[in-house]
């Protein structure tokens, strides 16, 4: 069974992933720690839904079109690896800033080549690049 996780809980999950190795099979476990720790303080109530604590302290932005990164600029200085390609390759679909195929290609290229990878990581990217090879076939 899949279970869904709000927003901050799922961005947690990446910043821990991206700096730390998640053993395989237990993402869940690892997400329902998160998640328990967000309630616990606070940020998260039991509904899954970001407090006004966690408003103010900026992990959350709230909720509704003012959470949104309006501009590419702020995106990127918001995600810092998109920050070297170029604005065209970028686009704003339902509210939200996209990367085109080039831009992720080039992310999963250097992932797979950067020896500080994890290899949770380095099959992520293998997966993703299929994934657009299999779209574009």
């Amino acid at each position: 069974m899949k279970i869904i996780y709000p927003k901050l809980v799922e961005d947690a999950f990446t910043v821990a992933n991206q700096h730390g190795q998640i053993a395989p099979g237990k993402e869940n476990d690892v997400k329902a720690q998160i998640y328990q720790i967000m309630v616990d303080r606070g940020m998260l109530n039991e509904l899954g839904e970001p407090t006004q604590l966690a408003i103010n302290s900026g992990i959350a932005g709230g909720l509704g079109p003012s959470s949104q990164l309006d501009s590419l600029a702020e995106f990127k200085r918001q995600f810092p690896v998109y920050g070297e390609f170029d604005d065209s390759h970028f686009k704003r679909l339902n509210g939200e800033w996209m990367a085109d195929a080039y831009v992720i290609k080039t992310i999963c290229k250097a992932t797979i080549a950067d020896p500080h990878s994890t290899v949770e990581q380095q099959v992520e990217a293998k997966v993703i690049l299929r994934q657009i090879k299999d779209i574009r076939d």
